[in-house]
């Protein structure tokens, strides 16, 4: 029996989907938003590094929260290029493959945008102290 001949009758039994129609109308992945930031670093050490974060899902309009991050969360390539001041955006939600498998996953994608400067940082650093001060009075 021919290859051909085969398919024919494995097609009266399994109605298969033509493959070109389904990649078309269905998406190969989907990503649902839990939370995202956007930040930038303020400490390299030997296995993470520090960074200071706005929270963009709830539309924070200045860093408010501090984080240290294992290296292990992003790709060899982004570290050699990260330096202090470096700006990420970092997202976590979950994804969902063609087959309806659902992953919860975390990407922090580095931006090629100006570094913040240290002096920024430091300034930074003050204004925080400063605003310290007020709520410990």
């Amino acid at each position: 029996m021919t290859s051909a001949r085969i398919d024919s009758e494995y097609r009266k039994v399994i109605d298969f989907p033509d493959l070109a129609t389904v990649s078309k109308t269905v998406p190969s992945t989907s990503f649902h938003l839990l939370q995202e930031w956007e930040g930038y670093v303020i400490l390299k050490g030997k296995e993470d590094f520090t960074v200071r974060l706005w929270d963009l899902t709830a539309d924070s309009t200045y860093e408010e929260e501090e984080a240290v991050i294992p290296f292990s969360e992003i790709t060899d390539d982004e570290r050699k290029c990260m330096r202090l001041g470096s700006i990420f955006r970092w997202v976590i939600g979950y994804e969902r493959s063609a087959s309806g498998t659902k992953q919860r996953v975390s990407r922090i994608v580095f931006r090629d945008l100006p570094m913040v400067t240290e002096r920024e940082i430091m300034e930074a650093d003050q204004r925080a102290k400063r605003t310290s001060r007020l709520w410990a009075d």
